[in-house]
């Protein structure tokens, strides 16, 4: 079932708009044939003329509401004071629910229902009789046609709101799915080039002293290129979900468990890697989180810091009740040893997205954030995350242990 905010806000104006003039015809018809005398010419001329603005808002002509206001008030004094005729009060009621639906401007509301009342009491002065003419229930209608027309005005300024909010929360969306998107190409371009680029720099070092260790790491490049390539074909089949009327499927996301593949990689390229996790069993959400800290974290170092040794730790906090606990992870790596050869890996002039896409990734699952040098000259990246579904410390990984 569609909700208000799904719907055009025309669509909620639609029903007043064909409503109400019905609603005029069928008063125009009381005031006719309310009694045995109210059939007169002047009646059915001013009952049938105050309809000539209604059918125009009826079929779409935009009447200006101070025409419409002395059109229907010169037809009903017409009837209710000419030819006096009270059943005139019934079309007029109408009238004012549309005016005080249409406008803020007091000044001609005011006017409509001020006038309003004074025809019905001049009917009742001629005629020497409140009861005969039923002013006082007249009266009565005139406020409650007030009171309806200021609520279907709120509600219509209520349905503008809620779709602007709609129209909010889909850009809102959409710019959060884009950056998604940026920060998980990011993290695997980034990652798969900075390999690539140790490979083939190590392979053209020993291509001379050492072909068939050149020949190994010029496949190894291969392999991590073809790998980022169908990961990157996989991102990008998200935004073209629905071009064909199929929808696309969610890549996999690694985690911890692919955290021995990823640290394999960056040592068989030669980076001096030393990784502690003592918590392997998480939360599959946090567990991507922790593998895009550690690929994110070691790819920066590679690139402002070749040849430094870089160390990763993954480890509990001992909770403050037996109801919550905090995972620790930190980055580290020491100062640069050879910050020439930084120009073969990454150009100086590149902006980096890659601590920003960290601290998004961190807040966004609800930890805390810090990256920066350390006091040895080298960088630093910590971070803490809830462990949410994660099931009790186990047994660190043994490959993810080892220290080279």
């Amino acid at each position: 079932m569609a909700t208000l905010g799904d719907r055009h806000p025309e669509e909620s104006r639609v029903s007043t708009t064909l409503v109400l003039p019905l609603a005029a015809v069928a008063m125009a018809l009381v005031a006719i044939f309310g009694s045995d005398d109210s059939f007169g010419t002047v009646t059915v001329v001013g009952a049938l003329a105050g309809l000539v603005p209604w059918a125009l808002v009826a079929g779409g002509v935009r009447v200006p509401l101070l025409a419409f206001v002395a059109w229907t008030l010169a037809a009903g004094v017409l009837v209710v004071v000419v030819d006096s005729n009270p059943g005139g009060m019934f079309p007029l009621t109408i009238a004012v629910v549309y005016v005080a639906k249409s406008t803020d401007d007091w000044w001609l509301i005011g006017t409509m229902v001020v006038a309003s009342c004074a025809a019905i009491a001049a009917n009742s002065i001629d005629v020497k009789s409140v009861h005969e003419t039923g002013m006082v229930y007249f009266a009565g209608g005139i406020g409650i046609g007030l009171l309806s027309g200021r609520q279907l005005r709120q509600r219509d300024r209520l349905v503008d709101e809620l779709r602007a909010m709609q129209q909010l929360r889909v850009e809102h969306a959409a710019v959060e799915e884009r950056t998604r998107i940026a920060r998980e190409i990011h993290d695997v371009v980034a990652h798969s080039l900075t390999v690539v680029m140790l490979h083939v720099t190590g392979a053209r070092r020993v291509l001379g002293s050492n072909p068939a260790r050149a020949e190994e790491a010029l496949a190894r490049a291969e392999s991590v290129g073809r790998e980022s390539l169908d990961s990157i074909r996989q991102v990008v089949g998200l935004l073209r979900a629905g071009d064909d009327g199929r929808s696309a499927t969610e890549p996999s996301q690694p985690g911890l468990d692919a955290l021995d593949a990823l640290v394999a990689g960056y040592r068989s390229a030669g980076v001096d890697l030393s990784v502690d996790v003592r918590f392997v069993d998480l939360d599959p959400a946090i567990g991507l989180v922790v593998y895009r800290l550690v690929q994110e974290s070691v790819a920066n170092a590679l690139q402002h810091a070749p040849g430094a040794p870089c160390t990763v730790l993954i480890d509990t906090v001992q909770p403050a009740s037996p109801y919550a606990g905090q995972l620790h992870v930190e980055i580290a790596n020491s100062p640069a040893r050879n910050p020439v050869s930084t120009v073969a890996i990454r150009s100086a002039t590149r902006p980096g997205l890659g601590v920003r896409g960290m601290r998004e990734r961190v807040l966004a699952a609800g930890g805390t954030f810090r990256a920066g040098p350390d006091d040895a000259g080298g960088w630093r990246v910590v971070a803490t995350l809830p462990l949410r579904a994660a099931v009790a410390v186990q047994e660190p990984s043994t490959a993810t242990r080892t220290t080279p």
